[in-house]
């Protein structure tokens, strides 16, 4: 009986065209969109030496006029492009924007600029490391005053670049536009809520014809919803594996080869989002059109604060409000994929999935409640 019931559903659900389009042809035709809009724009060779302004005075300590010169992007192409001057004369390269910015030494380099932006950006992390390093090498002089005399200094300031260097795997490089696809993977598989949706509909005699058949028929309804949900998240499930694929084998999106743990996300991730669109079908009370509404909007919204729109606001939530990141499904499943592309070890993998599996739980026991209790006088 129960497979029966599973098989009937699946030949119902394959039929609705809507649902199939959300779940395996909307994320497809996105992820191409993604692919041709940012897919040159993390490569090196995009990026342009930054033209800055160096005064030079007397106070300007040498060998980091040395270093600004030679720090590179790639072998024969320096990340700064350093034009010298007196104060005067570097201002008015920055006011006529030949340079993006340009520094003054006092008791250590200051940056001063017209406007923000990418290419400032870099300046000053570029400023702030070398600060850090040069703070930490004085300190070790102040601890150990023999080292300069010894010849040693050098061999700090090496292994210095080596850690800075050697920072990582070799085929790890960081890259921003990922997390593009990671929302796209977590936009997906919060699509199940429409598939939750849908089943906890068609469970309640006062939101269907078609439920209020189910209700007077023999077979208990709490049967029902499991073979309903198990049926959706085949189907669901199936779409996010056509997804994956499609971004693996077609758009050759490398995620750090972590994949039977991509694929434990993408399961969670599936059965989160039926669940919660379960829950919200149950919980809310206004009529059908009011509640797909809240639910798209809960969906979008999740995806927008997960960094679907804008990979700023992701960080903007995590370092203000992070508690709103750990109640927010899109935000865990891209947050799990990020932790497997960029670290070794598994504590922050474990953490998002924990929750994630507890949010399922949640949602799923309220939407299990709430279905349970519901009697209908008449029908």
């Amino acid at each position: 009986m129960f497979f029966r019931i599973y098989k009937t559903r699946l030949k119902c659900l394959l039929r609705n065209k809507e649902n199939i389009f959300w779940s395996f042809g909307f994320p497809i035709l996105l992820s191409i969109f993604f692919y041709m809009a940012f897919s040159n724009l993390s490569k090196a060779e995009g990026i342009e030496s930054i033209p800055i302004g160096l005064v030079v005075e007397e106070n300007v300590i040498v060998p980091f006029k040395d270093i600004l010169e030679n720090v590179k992007i790639t072998e024969g192409k320096n990340l700064f492009e350093v034009k010298t001057g007196t104060l005067e004369e570097v201002k008015d390269l920055l006011v006529r924007e030949k340079v993006e910015g340009y520094i003054v030494f006092k008791d250590k380099p200051v940056l001063y600029i017209k406007n923000n932006g990418f290419s400032q950006s870099i300046i000053k992390t570029f400023l702030d490391t070398y600060e850090q390093k040069n703070q930490t090498i004085n300190h070790i002089i102040q601890l150990n005053p023999d080292i300069v005399k010894n010849g040693q200094i050098n061999l700090i300031s090496n292994l210095f670049r080596n850690f800075i260097v050697d920072g990582g795997a070799k085929d790890k490089n960081p890259d921003n536009i990922l997390i593009y696809f990671y929302s796209l993977i977590a936009l997906s598989c919060i699509f199940g809520a429409n598939w939750g949706f849908a089943e906890a509909v068609n469970i309640q005699a006062d939101q269907s014809n078609i439920a209020a058949r189910i209700n007077v028929a023999p077979t208990h309804k709490m049967k029902l919803l499991l073979c309903n949900l198990l049926a959706a998240f085949t189907l669901h499930f199936l779409s996010v594996l056509f997804l994956l694929a499609f971004l693996i084998r077609v758009l050759n999106v490398a995620f750090g080869g972590q994949l039977n743990y991509i694929l434990i996300t993408c399961f969670i991730g599936s059965i989160c989002g039926i669940s919660l669109g379960a829950m919200i079908c149950v919980t809310i009370k206004a009529n059908l059109k009011a509640k797909e509404s809240i639910l798209t909007a809960i969906i979008m919204g999740g995806g927008f604060l997960a960094g679907m729109m804008s990979t700023q606001v992701k960080y903007v939530v995590q370092t203000n409000v992070p508690f709103i990141g750990l109640i927010n499904p899109s935000n865990l499943i891209t947050d799990t994929l990020y932790s497997l592309y960029y670290y070794d070890e598994y504590h922050r993998f474990y953490r998002n999935i924990t929750l994630l599996f507890i949010l399922t739980i949640v949602f799923t026991s309220i939407a299990y409640f709430k279905i349970r209790r519901k009697e209908y006088a008449s029908i």
